[in-house]
């Protein structure tokens, strides 16, 4: 089992718990992987209501889910904000109906986002606010560093929190999945098994797509990465092929989504 470097749960859990007024986490995870960016963990330790918002719509090919707690959208959508303030006014329903009924016209309700790094948590707080209070976005894990309150209409208050690693990744899949989607650092990745196991997973189940994409016929993953370094003219000051530079090009395409739409969890 690699070390993948996992974060710590409990300071999160407790910062979460003694956050006040709070009325609901929204998570947020990864369309092409719910389960997999899913944060159980914490969940299991938090007493709030909780929905999941997955993002990434437009680069997964999973349309629907049986779960009611989970709406799968993109914040490219012109309409996503409008989605998002629709799921709140229909969850909070009821209490607004009981709160107006005893005077209170304009309830406040305080919600926190959670989320793994880089998952997208800040980018759907900025859509929200049309981008007039900007919470700080960057491609990369670890950006969020401090616990902000930001106003997304005359009901709601979001907190933004920092990306919140889960405890243990249970496999090595699951760190394969989370490398690819740009959630643990490159630093702490295995480059040249990442792109083996993603080699080999698109051969599986998009073998047709990836075919078309990169015009490559063959099934070895060696032979691949050859295939790429010349295709691409990857090649070392000594003019042999550079597979280190080719796995590298094959992972970040892979995180671009240009490839195909993609279900890790098929």
């Amino acid at each position: 089992m690699i070390n993948w470097f996992p974060g710590h749960m409990a300071k999160a859990s407790k910062e979460i718990e003694e956050t006040k007024p709070l009325d609901l986490i929204i998570e947020i995870v990864d369309a092409r992987a719910i389960k997999n960016t899913r944060n159980d963990e914490l969940s299991k330790n938090i007493n709030k209501p909780k929905i999941i918002i997955a993002l990434k719509k437009d680069l997964s090919d999973i349309r629907i889910t049986e779960n009611t707690n989970i709406h799968i959208t993109c914040i490219n959508d012109n309409t996503f904000k409008n989605t998002i303030l629709k799921i709140l006014n229909s969850f909070f329903s009821e209490k607004i109906q009981k709160l107006k009924s005893k005077g209170l016209l304009m309830p406040q309700f305080y919600i926190m986002v959670i989320g793994l790094p880089n998952v997208g948590k800040s980018s759907f707080i900025n859509k929200l606010t049309n981008f007039q209070t900007k919470v700080n976005v960057q491609n990369k894990p670890g950006v969020t560093r401090k616990k902000q309150m930001i106003k997304i209409s005359d009901n709601f208050f979001i907190y933004d929190t920092p990306g919140i690693m889960i405890k243990k990744i249970r496999s090595n899949e699951q760190g394969y999945i989370l490398s690819l989607l740009n959630i643990i650092k490159r630093e702490n990745i295995p480059v040249e098994e990442v792109a083996k196991w993603a080699f080999n997973f698109y051969q599986n189940k998009y073998r047709k797509e990836f075919n078309n994409y990169f015009a490559y016929t063959g099934n070895d993953f060696y032979d691949f990465i050859n295939f790429l370094c010349i295709k691409y003219k990857f090649y070392a000051k000594d003019s042999k092929l550079d597979n280190k530079k080719a796995v590298e090009f094959f992972i970040d395409l892979i995180k671009s989504g240009k490839i195909t739409k993609v279900n890790y969890e098929k």
